[in-house]
C-alpha cells in the first residue's frame, strides 16, 4: 500500500465507524421512543443508512443490540453519580440521592427495560447490570456512612441493600411505569423508606 492510499483507507474506516454510531444511535432513539423490537428496516429508516448496510456493520440483530445496550450503560455510570456525595443533614442527602435516581430512571428507561429483558442471554450486559447495582451499594454506603456505621455489621449491609433496593431501575419502573405513579409520589414513596431505614440511626 502506498503513502498516497492511506487517506483513502484512513477515510473509509472513518465513514464506516461513522455509519456503525449512526446505527447504534438510531437503535437507542427507536427504544427511547417505546419501540423495544425494532425491525432492520425502522433501524436503517432511522439511521439513514440502508437495510444491507446495517448487516455490513453488525453480523445480526443480536450483536446491534448488544452493542447498543452495552454503550448505554457505560454512559448511565455517570447518571450515577451523586452531587456533594455524603454532605449535607441526613434528609438533604435523602433528597439529593431520590432526586438522582428518578433522573436516572427517566434517561435510562426504556433501555434499562431492553437490557433487563436480554441480559440472560447476554453475559456482558449481566455483566454491567451487576457493575452498576455494585456501584448503586457503594454510593449508598459513602453517602449514608455515619448512619450505617451507627448500626452493627449485619445490620448495617442489610440497610444499605434495602435502600439501594429502593432506588433500584426496578423500583423505580414499578412506581412510574407499572402503577402510573407522578414523579414526586415516587419520590414520596423513596424518602419514607429511606428515612425509616435510617431514622433510627440518625436519632
Amino acid at each position: 500500500m502506498t503513502a498516497d492510499a492511506l487517506p483513502t483507507v484512513d477515510g473509509r474506516r472513518a465513514r464506516r465507524d461513522q455509519n456503525r454510531e449512526r446505527v447504534v444511535d438510531a437503535l437507542l432513539d427507536l427504544y427511547r421512543d417505546g419501540d423495544l423490537e425494532p425491525s432492520v428496516n425502522a433501524v436503517a429508516e432511522r439511521s439513514g443508512v440502508s437495510h444491507r448496510s446495517v448487516f455490513r456493520y453488525f453480523d445480526d440483530l443480536d450483536e446491534l443490540y448488544r452493542v447498543a445496550v452495552e454503550r448505554q450503560y457505560q454512559t448511565l455510570r455517570e447518571h450515577l453519580l451523586i452531587s456533594e456525595i455524603g454532605q449535607g443533614a441526613l434528609p438533604e442527602r435523602i433528597d439529593r440521592i431520590v432526586a438522582n435516581r428518578l433522573d436516572l430512571y427517566e434517561v435510562a428507561a426504556p433501555v434499562a427495560r431492553v437490557g433487563h429483558m436480554k441480559a440472560p442471554l447476554e453475559p456482558i450486559l449481566l455483566d454491567h447490570l451487576r457493575d452498576n447495582a455494585q456501584e448503586s451499594i457503594i454510593q449508598v454506603r459513602r453517602h449514608f456512612a455515619d448512619e450505617l456505621a451507627a448500626m452493627s455489621g449485619n445490620e448495617s449491609v442489610v440497610a444499605a441493600e434495602a435502600i439501594a433496593l429502593a432506588l433500584s431501575m426496578e423500583s423505580m419502573e414499578t412506581m412510574r411505569f407499572i402503577r402510573g405513579l407522578s414523579r414526586g409520589q415516587a419520590a414520596a414513596c423513596m424518602q419514607m423508606t429511606l428515612t425509616g431505614i435510617l431514622g433510627a440511626a440518625h436519632g
